[in-house]
């Protein structure tokens, strides 16, 4: 039977190992998202251009080359420790700059569609919530600095 206690735990308690769950799979969406196509730039992998071709089209946007650099490895190197939850707080702050850049240079294009502000918009707030939460138990942070 479900009594008035047992149903505000439900609708309104909160679960350590769930909210950490819930946080590996935004980690995982953004850094497995954003290594993908940052291995595109930097590497050329999963259909990617490579590096000198992305930097050269970056340049052709009006982002200066040492930016466009930073960007590239921001979103190759930030995706992969992101993914991991290694230096997830660092990683989640480079990302969050990097993704109110991105929103930005796309706003001209509209916040909507394929060529639409949306995309980086939300990586912004997803690297955001993970910058306030941290990386919770199910990181490589916790199995390495987790203090007992």
């Amino acid at each position: 039977m479900l009594t008035s206690k047992k149903v505000d735990t439900i609708l309104l308690g909160s679960n350590g190992a769930l909210l950490s769950l819930s946080l590996l799979l935004l980690r995982l969406a953004i850094g497995i998202i954003l290594f993908v196509v940052g291995s595109g730039k930097v590497l050329g992998w999963f259909g990617g251009y490579g590096l000198n071709t992305t930097i050269q089209f970056y340049v052709k946007m009006g982002i200066a080359v040492p930016l466009a650099y930073l960007s590239c490895f921001t979103e190759f190197i930030g995706g992969l420790l992101l993914a991991l939850g290694l230096f997830t707080r660092l990683a989640a702050f480079a990302v969050a700059i990097n993704m109110v850049v991105a929103t930005i240079t796309m706003l001209p294009n509209g916040f909507l569609g394929p060529n639409g502000a949306s995309y980086p918009f939300t990586f912004f707030i997803i690297a955001i919530a993970v910058l306030l939460a941290g990386p919770l138990d199910y990181s490589v942070d916790s199995a390495l600095f987790k203090r007992d």
